[in-house]
């Protein structure tokens, strides 16, 4: 498994926390291959370094999950936009805003200021397209949520778009050290993260390096940081001006400290106590953001992190700091301001499950060319994956030998991967087959996942109170939204099946294939039929009834029968035209003019229909039919005889519903019984509901 961690800050270290570059991530993803997990716990950083490494990740060669651990806001927040896949960890934030800059070129005039702003500009409405692109919603919408500095908690991520999950297991982690005081709107809990990082003296740095580099001009201000710089860069002495040493110097020097006492973050102090320049002095020129960071690393250097605040604090140059740890002051000095960066895990039992499901799932589905872990084990038969899940790489002996492997690895639960890398494995060609399968049903039904097995009230929210002619006196008159309630419950399912020794000892994975292909046909089969049961259901097969009518969802009361049964004519169509077009909304006071998209039949009205809807040339105008292009048509072997049904789009007009248990869509395989005499039971199970929502997307003819 192929894991980054992005910890810190984004672009550079402002304080004396970790921090993550552009480069450093590009180098390790270089290595890098197959599914990815980025962790990311950072506060921000530099607004162009974020969306180069968003760039970077985008670009990766494989699947990105995007983990937010504690915290991922400004720069960090785009960077976590950039995931296949994107989960809040228990209590994490995300934060989105403009990016920002205190330093502004030249003399600071008001053309000074415009060119600025327009190059902020261009760098927010890049972020506003990234984040827009997520979330579903247009850029302008995007630059509100950012000018407002929105934060976002799991759930309100994931509703706002901005995230696919909320995670609420495993444990809260600390946001990572940042002065969130730099935020306009930072809540309490994150400015008391900030501590001893916040200082006033060097926030006008921090905010300049924040826009990125193009704000940051040399004329006026402090230089950015580069990502190696030497003591001539900082220094403010002509003692230690004009530094070239190499690395190897470097190490020289630093072996002369005592390496116990580095250890203890007790070196010695300089030589020259009477030197000026080694005492404190209130009125001395504030560190910048460049001298703090020489600093911190410096110390990182020496192996006395810890003393880094404390020189911070005091404001000791680079020459003053390194006086101090190595009582070596006139010595030159090679600064590293690098840091720390990405870190990479890699779990060798991760991998080889990886590559084992890879090969299972590439044999079943008959995939030749296999690239990544997999590759190695494409040759095996299923008894030698099964030892390799074991981490052996014994021989199989031709025989019983087959049958001892599977059997072991099966058994062996906490020293074997192969039975839950086979179960993975047969989930993804069951989901494969399931997704490949069209239900009619889902062309006339919405769908609304549940967060519990217990009746879900589906709110259809009623439509706009009519505007009233505002009164000489300017009064503006309230009215009310109306609204309704129906509801719907999420129902179980589950069948048990069993794959055969024969198959497993005989390697027949193309047999298991299509006994997986099956059951995931099988699975949205049912759901159809499970759909259309309850659309059919009642008396006259006329639908269930709705809480807000007391009727059923096809009758004459609500237009929504025709009185007078027709067949599929353009006569009989335009009937139905017209009485969905005069559809009101829940309060009554306006039309919707509802749509009709979709002509449902069954197979005995199919022809019919389709004769209708076919785009033929007209000789005469009277003769021309309107509908072609309109109407789409469906056909279901559950409408019997000679029923017809007009609908809306189901996403602007609802009539009836569908949904899953929230994050577990469609069916899931799980293993009942161990691999014994009569093979490997499995179950197949799903989470499913339906029902019916309104009347008013709808209607229905009995034919003719």
């Amino acid at each position: 498994m192929n894991e980054l961690l992005l910890y810190g800050t984004v672009g550079s270290s402002f304080w004396d926390e970790e921090f993550f570059t552009a480069k450093t991530v590009r180098e390790s993803l270089a290595g890098m291959s197959g599914p990815l997990t980025v962790r990311i716990n950072s506060g921000g950083g530099i607004a162009t370094e974020g969306q180069a490494i968003y760039t970077a990740l985008r670009a990766y060669d494989g699947p990105v999950d995007i983990v937010v651990e504690g915290i991922a806001a400004s720069a960090a927040s785009l960077i976590a936009m950039a995931g296949d896949s994107i989960t809040m960890s228990l209590g994490s934030i995300m934060m989105v805003h403009d990016p920002a800059s205190w330093w502004i070129d030249g003399r600071g005039t008001e053309e000074d200021h415009l060119h600025a702003a327009k190059g902020l500009g261009v760098i927010a409405t890049a972020y506003a397209g990234i984040y827009a692109k997520r979330a579903g919603i247009t850029v302008d919408e995007a630059r509100a949520i950012m000018k407002s500095e929105t934060y976002f908690d799991g759930p309100g991520a994931v509703d706002a778009g901005f995230a696919t999950a909320s995670d609420d297991d495993g444990d809260q982690i600390e946001p990572a050290a940042f002065d969130y005081g730099l935020y306009r709107n930072a809540p309490a809990n994150l400015k008391a993260v900030s501590g001893r990082l916040s200082r006033d003296r060097q926030r006008s740095e921090v905010f300049a390096m924040m826009a990125g580099p193009n704000f940051t001009s040399g004329k006026k201000g402090k230089p950015m940081p580069k990502s190696k710089m030497t003591a001539s860069a900082v220094a403010e002495d002509d003692d230690i001006a004009a530094i070239e040493e190499d690395d190897t110097e470097m190490q020289g020097d630093e072996d002369q400290v005592d390496p116990e006492a580095r250890a203890e973050g007790d070196q010695p102090e300089a030589e020259n106590d009477d030197d000026p320049e080694a005492e404190e002095d209130e009125d001395a020129p504030k560190a910048s953001a460049s001298q703090i960071m020489a600093v911190v690393n410096m110390c990182a250097l020496h192996g006395a992190p810890d003393r880094a605040a404390d020189f911070v604090n005091r404001g000791l140059t680079p020459k003053q700091a390194y006086a101090e740890l190595t009582s070596k002051g006139d010595k030159k000095v090679k600064i590293n301001g690098r840091g720390p960066s990405a870190r990479i895990i890699r779990d060798e039992r991760a991998t080889r499950r990886q590559g084992l499901e890879e090969a299972i799932v590439a044999r079943m589905s008959r995939t030749g060319d296999v690239r990544g872990p997999g590759r190695e084990y494409m040759s095996m038969t299923l008894a030698e994956m099964a030892m390799a899940g074991m981490g052996r790489r014994d021989r199989v002996a031709r025989g019983g030998g087959e049958q001892r492997a599977i059997e072991m690895a099966f058994s062996s639960h906490t020293t074997s991967d192969f039975p839950a890398v086979f179960e993975n494995a047969m989930n993804k060609r069951l989901a494969t087959a399931y997704a490949a399968a069209q239900p009619v049903y889902r062309a006339i039904a919405e769908r609304i996942d549940f967060t519990d097995f217990r009746p879900h009230p589906i709110a259809q929210v009623g439509d706009w109170p009519t505007l009233l002619p505002v009164e000489e006196s300017g009064e503006i008159k309230y009215g009310t939204v109306s609204d309704k309630k129906e509801s719907v419950a999420l129902v179980a399912y589950a069948r048990a099946f069993r794959i055969t020794r024969q198959m497993m000892v005989n390697d027949d994975l193309s047999a298991i294939d299509r006994i997986i292909n099956t059951r995931g046909r099988a699975v949205a089969a049912f759901e159809d039929a499970t759909f259309f049961a309850m659309m059919l259901s009642g008396s006259g097969n006329d639908g269930p009834t709705l809480l807000e009518t007391g009727r059923r969802v096809f009758n004459t009361t609500d237009g929504t029968k025709a009185g007078t049964a027709s067949a599929i004519t353009p006569a009989g169509v335009s009937a139905g035209y017209a009485a969905m077009r005069k559809r009101k909304g829940v309060s009554g006071e306006s039309f919707l003019a509802v749509e009709p998209r979709i002509l449902l039949t069954g197979p005995d009205k199919e022809f019919e229909a389709m004769q209708l809807l076919a785009p033929i040339q007209a000789a005469q105008a009277s003769n021309v039919n309107p509908y072609v292009g309109k109407l789409n048509p469906a056909t279901t072997p559950y409408i019997t005889g000679n029923a017809w049904y007009m609908f809306a789009d189901p996403s602007e007009v609802p009539v009836f519903m569908y949904g899953y248990l929230q994050g577990e869509e469609g069916p899931r395989l799980r293993t009942d019984e161990p691999f014994g005499q009569q093979g490997v039971a499995y179950s197949v199970e799903l989470d499913f509901g339906c029902g019916a929502t309104d009347f008013r997307g709808g209607f229905k003819n009995a034919g003719a």
